[in-house]
């Protein structure tokens, strides 16, 4: 989910958008989040991307980087993944959306918007576990 994004359209038609980028992954309901500056284009119906998280390149599209879903995190990112608070949570997963966000969008943004610096921190490349 873009928290702000600079869109525009190719000269096909085609859009493309970047910014900072909201990822939210999901091990066993609970979910940890974090942000990355992103750059999306269109393909077929979808908008999709990557993003760097230390030693992983994590393909996204749409919405939280799994089209309204969250993604599942690669052996090793977990760990450094920020944690959402409880109430946060189960506002997601009673939220509703499914390839869009659903009724939890603004309360996202705005916990992503006040905890910017914390979500935006580095993953070292050389770092998997630990």
């Amino acid at each position: 989910m873009f928290l702000k994004s600079n869109r525009s359209y190719d000269r096909y038609g085609s859009q493309k958008a970047s910014g900072p980028f909201l990822m939210v992954f999901n091990k066993d309901k609970e979910l940890r989040a974090c942000v990355r500056h992103v750059r999306m284009s269109q393909c077929g119906h979808f908008m999709m991307g990557q993003a760097q998280l230390g030693p992983f390149k994590i393909t996204l599209s749409g919405t939280y980087g799994s089209d309204g879903l969250p993604k599942e995190p690669p052996e090793g990112l977990w760990e450094h993944l920020i944690p959402l608070p409880e109430e946060l949570t189960q506002e997601f997963w009673k939220g509703g959306g499914w390839n869009s966000a659903g009724s939890e969008a603004e309360s996202m943004v705005d916990w992503a918007k006040n905890n910017l610096t914390l979500l935006r921190r580095p993953i070292k490349r050389g770092v998997v576990n630990g």
